[in-house]
């Protein structure tokens, strides 16, 4: 036991001293590359953990048997007090051994980890280990969250951010998503093109502003202004399931060659230009509104759109963006209003920044 004892405190030691040597290197790993490496050694020192306990608990178990036999006779008068503390140390001192050379035979894979780990912390990442974790870095998946302002256009200005007061405006409504995403390279390792596709959800908020309140009657949708108390805020809320697909450019790519092979380094902090298209479906929408009156200060009212929303969506986005942060435009291409919908201006545009990245 005293020898299992030695050895585990063996390994802790050097797992400290390796650790520390990792992180004077001066190579970088992230916490997926890391796990790469390190999953294989950690799956070897588990199982000679587990050995090793199995032992001592086998051991142990046959041992106690063994010593509750002794008792057993004492309380039974077979045998007097000196001979069940001899029996009782002739049995420890027997399992004791046994422990020992059980354990001396796992010898070779105590020693064999110990090799790879020095090796790893002296060495560093194999060329074959650094190359794949850079593929994995160039061939990703993640979650990204997105958020910004909307306004409504029309056909004839598209691209107008400064409706009338009575309108939608920008500043006023708000946009989100939040998409699952995955991201693979075109063309060779060094190629500074992306290409980028996911499933993500999309939430609309268009707040009418003033006294004004969305309503619906007789198959339309339009605004008219509140009667009912004292308005504290009117919207219009729609969601849906959306599908982008782009690609992104990388303006300063920045490179890593492993064995004479080039790799884009998609670690480093870039700056990149993208372009895509998405489409999505509508799964909800509803008018809601806060007001007080003489008999409540907090009356809310909801009801679902029946008409006046397009149950699809198709649009484009451009981007640029430095390291996790990036500044974007999308515009609608169809109309998120139809003909029932008593409006000048139908078509989402939307001025945000993607806030969030995380990559698995």
């Amino acid at each position: 036991m005293k020898n299992k004892i030695l050895l585990s405190a063996v390994m802790m030691a050097i797992s400290t001293a390796a650790f520390s040597q990792e992180k004077q290197s001066g190579y970088y790993y992230d916490s997926r590359q890391k796990e790469s490496v390190n999953t294989s050694l950690k799956e070897k020192i588990n199982i000679y953990a587990v050995k090793i306990d199995s032992i001592v608990s086998s051991e142990k178990k046959k041992m106690n048997e063994e010593l509750d036999a002794v008792d057993k006779n004492f309380k039974d008068g077979k045998i007097t007090s000196d001979e069940r503390h001899n029996r009782n140390t002739e049995i420890a001192t027997k399992y004791e051994v046994s422990i020992n050379e059980k354990v001396d035979a796992e010898k070779g894979t105590f020693e064999e980890i110990t090799r790879e780990r020095v090796k790893k912390s002296v060495l560093g990442k194999s060329s074959d280990e650094k190359k794949r974790d850079m593929r994995r870095l160039l061939n990703n998946a993640g979650l990204q969250i997105s958020a910004g302002f909307i306004n409504l256009t029309n056909s004839s200005q598209p691209f107008n951010f400064f409706n009338k007061p009575e309108e939608i405006r920008f500043g006023q409504s708000g946009s989100y998503s939040i998409q699952f995403k995955f991201e693979m390279q075109i063309g060779e390792y060094s190629s500074p093109v992306l290409l980028n596709y996911g499933l993500g959800f999309r939430g609309d908020t268009y707040d009418v502003g003033g006294s004004m309140v969305f309503a619906q009657g007789n198959g339309k949708l339009f605004q008219e202004t509140f009667t009912g108390g004292n308005l504290k805020y009117s919207q219009l809320k729609t969601e849906y399931i959306e599908i982008p697909v782009g690609v992104q450019f990388v303006l300063n790519p920045k490179y890593v060659t492993i064995d004479g092979e080039k790799f884009l380094d998609n670690d480093k902090k870039q700056l990149r230009i993208g372009v895509g298209v998405y489409g999505g479906v509508k799964i909800g929408n509803r008018i809601k509104y806060k007001y007080s009156d003489e008999d409540s200060s907090s009356n809310v009212f909801r009801q679902r759109v029946e008409n006046g929303i397009n149950p699809f969506i198709f649009g484009g986005k451009l981007s640029i963006g430095y390291g996790g942060i990036s500044l974007y435009v999308k515009k609608d291409l169809t109309p998120i209003f139809n003909s029932d919908a008593l409006m000048n201006n139908k078509n989402s545009l939307q001025i945000g920044l993607e806030i969030f990245n995380l990559t698995f």
